[in-house]
């Protein structure tokens, strides 16, 4: 099996409805949505309203400060200004939804499907939930949590950048398991111990990563390999090697940088893009955090 590139972050072309699952490797789809909905308004103000039924829950964040009327049937959610960094929570309804923006905007969406939040409640109660889940209404929160996480993914490129489609793939899992644990009726199980993922089961999934490691990898093919959900997968992971999935291919493609980099033919920016870096600064910033200097200096230190 070889990883391929697929874009994880799209336009948003029909409001409020989640992108268009891209393929992945094996007819895989992606379980969040990642879409960015903006435009510039000049003159009139511009409207958007839907009579559709939504069976969605999903994150809208403010990536820049604007002018919005938003409701949802006879209430409204905002009139007036949203600053940049709100987050704003919505859930599955049938009822009229309208904006009206007065000025440019520009938001970040994550959409949950209901796969994603049925596997992290089984994960997190211990059984699949009794009917179609439906978290909450809309309404905006402060959250440390879920405004780091959003964050990190309204930063990534539209195929995951140097993080990689296994980073993304790890937050969404987060924040679903956060949304879950905030706004479930059920008092969350204490944590079990967990397992590490058996020996031969490590073996194949290290295997898998060194044949695709200059490629995008992502974690639902890892815990297929393994034969868990990706919640248990990462678990079982870090505990048999200390380590995330993020963090393991990480750390290989840097192991594999200091190999090349004692060639002196190839340019850092050369050696950056071989082990699947999208440019040299994401390159210099991960090396450093792992080895402690900067590509550059280390190749000038560690010539044979």
């Amino acid at each position: 099996m070889k990883a391929v590139a697929s874009q994880l972050v799209s336009r948003e072309t029909r409001w409020q409805t989640p992108p268009p699952k891209p393929l992945k490797p094996g007819d895989r789809v992606a379980r969040i949505g990642l879409a960015r909905w903006g435009q510039e308004v000049t003159g009139a103000p511009f409207e958007m309203s839907t009579n559709e039924a939504s069976e969605a829950h999903f994150i809208t964040y403010s990536l820049k400060q604007a002018d919005v009327r938003f409701s949802i049937g006879h209430r409204a959610v905002t009139n007036g200004v949203v600053k940049t960094g709100r987050v704003l929570l919505q859930g599955p309804t049938s009822v009229r939804r309208q904006s009206i923006y007065h000025e440019s905007f520009d938001f970040f969406r994550v959409y949950f499907s209901q796969d994603i939040l049925n596997e992290c409640f089984e994960t997190i109660f211990g059984k699949s939930p009794a009917s179609t889940l439906a978290l909450f209404d809309a309404h905006f929160v402060e959250d440390r949590v879920l405004d780091n996480l959003t964050q990190v993914l309204a930063s990534v490129d539209e195929d995951g950048g140097f993080l990689g489609p296994c980073f993304v793939d790890s937050v969404g899992l987060a924040l679903t398991s956060h949304l879950l644990r905030l706004y479930s009726v059920r008092t969350p199980r204490i944590k079990p111990r967990v397992s590490p993922l058996p020996t031969w089961k490590l073996r194949r999934v290290r295997d898998f990563m060194e044949e695709n490691l200059f490629h995008p990898i992502y974690l639902s093919e890892l815990s297929e390999i393994a034969g868990l959900s990706r919640m248990h997968f990462a678990a079982q992971f870090r505990a048999a090697t200390g380590q995330t999935p993020h963090a393991y291919l990480v750390q290989r493609k840097i192991e594999q940088a200091q190999t090349l980099l004692n060639d002196l033919t190839l340019s850092v920016a050369d050696v950056a893009s071989i082990v699947g870096f999208k440019n040299k600064a994401h390159f210099a910033n991960a090396f450093k955090k792992i080895v402690g200097e900067p590509p550059s200096r280390w190749r000038t230190n560690n010539r044979l």
